[in-house]
């Protein structure tokens, strides 16, 4: 090999050596760097178990390092079990501060076991109006409360002594209502008889299945349990609010605070098994923009005001941005009800108010009852009885109590009376 060969040779080597050092000192560079790193993490998980490392790295190079820290740093096994557990943790610790969305299943009520509509309750006629699977059960004010049989049209005294029964609920054997004289919550069978005290200070009441979510005098809401009537304090507002009981759905129940100093209203939503969490079902909005809004099965029925300061009644779904608008322009605001695919609501023209029955699957409307020559200090409110709607309340300074059946052509002209201990056509 001549002189020249040797010295090409000799360069090959040396630049093959400078590329071995070269490459010899980047990934000691690297190899530093992976060991700084798995420091760091070593130090966050022994300090902080809990910590989510994929909060730090893409998912595919964070399960690598943590298989790496985990199991040749730290001796442990990763497992399908510590990635499960790290996202349940996640979760409980990144709760939404609003309540404005849940699975429709929540909403999933067997309504056989509902004590009274959400709307009776809540509108002028004071739950005065409630029904089981074969009776219509009703309260006359200073009279007691009575029982009608729909199909014959009897009806039949239960409790005759002078009480002022409102917050009607009834379910199985027993009945619940409110003595408004007292303000004392009574349990009654349905037959009649001896009443039994559930609590004192109540003004309003809603039954389902097992559970009483009242309003108290104080304006705070509870929740009774009616196999021992156990109350359970769920809200009170802050001194000078009110509030009133929107809904229910299988966990929270669903309360308007209103806030007469500032003309606002506001929406919570408390979780009645665990009353610190509590949330907001919707936006704070002026006390006149949104009115009489109550929660049925899942919909929200509410009276939205609009831009020429008109009401229109709509629905919206839980959860849902999208709104429905049922009836427009109305003329009287009072909580509506609802049952099934109808909706009954309060109508006035000419001096005279009337039950309205709204179909909502055809949009299809019907005068049901009406009360004629109206004053402007009388207060009727709509009440819905099974395949019955009544119009309940004070005209003229006197009880007034007036129904109609659905099934009945030209409902507002055959109508049943009541006065004098009875039911008259």
């Amino acid at each position: 090999m001549d002189e020249k060969e040797r010295l090409k040779q000799r360069k090959k080597r040396q630049k093959k050596r400078k590329r071995k050092k070269f490459l010899k000192g980047f990934f000691a560079t690297i190899a530093i760097l992976v060991v700084a790193v798995a420091a760091f993490l070593i130090t966050v998980k022994l300090c902080k178990p809990d910590f989510d490392l994929k909060s730090l790295l893409p998912q595919k190079q964070t399960e690598q390092v943590i298989a790496f820290v985990n199991e040749d740093i730290l001796g442990k096994t990763t497992t399908t079990t510590t990635t499960t557990t790290t996202e349940k943790t996640t979760v409980t610790t990144t709760k939404p501060p609003k309540y404005d969305y849940d699975e429709f299943s929540e909403f999933a009520f067997d309504t056989s076991l509902l004590g009274n509509q959400i709307g009776n309750l809540l509108n002028a006629s004071q739950g005065a109006v409630t029904f089981s699977t074969y009776y219509i059960y009703y309260s006359i004010e200073n009279d007691g409360f009575y029982r009608f049989e729909p199909v014959s049209e009897a009806y039949a005294a239960m409790n005759t002594d002078s009480y002022n029964f409102k917050y009607l609920n009834v379910l199985g054997d027993y009945i619940y209502l409110i003595n408004m004289k007292e303000n004392i919550l009574y349990k009654s069978q349905i037959t009649g008889g001896d009443m039994v005290k559930v609590a004192k200070d109540v003004r309003f009441a809603y039954l389902y299945n097992d559970k009483l979510f009242t309003v108290g005098t104080d304006e705070s809401v509870s929740v009774i349990s009616t196999e021992d009537f156990t109350a359970t304090k769920l809200y009170t507002p802050t001194a000078g609010k009110t509030v009133s009981l929107a809904g229910i759905s299988l966990s929270r129940v669903f309360i308007v605070e209103h806030d007469a100093a500032v003309n606002s209203d506001s929406y919570i939503a408390v979780n009645f098994t665990d009353p610190k969490d509590v949330r907001h079902f919707r936006d704070k909005t002026p006390s006149d923009e949104i009115m009489c809004l109550e929660i049925e099965c899942g919909f929200m029925y509410y009276f939205q005001k609009q831009d020429d300061d008109s009401y229109n009644l709509v629905r919206q779904k839980f959860g849902s941005e999208q709104i429905v608008t049922l009836v427009e322009n109305c003329t009287m605001i009072d909580y509506p009800v609802v049952y099934a695919n109808r909706l009954y609501y309060l109508d006035k023209a000419k001096g005279s108010t009337y039950a309205m029955e709204y179909n909502m699957n055809s949009g299809e409307t019907l005068t049901m009852v009406r009360a004629s020559s109206m004053g402007a200090d009388d207060t009727i409110g709509i009440g819905y009885g099974y395949q019955y709607v009544f119009l309940f309340g004070k005209k003229n300074g006197e009880n007034f109590y007036r129904g109609s059946c659905i099934y009945t052509s030209s409902s507002k002209d055959n109508t049943i009376v009541f006065y004098n201990g009875k039911w008259y056509y």
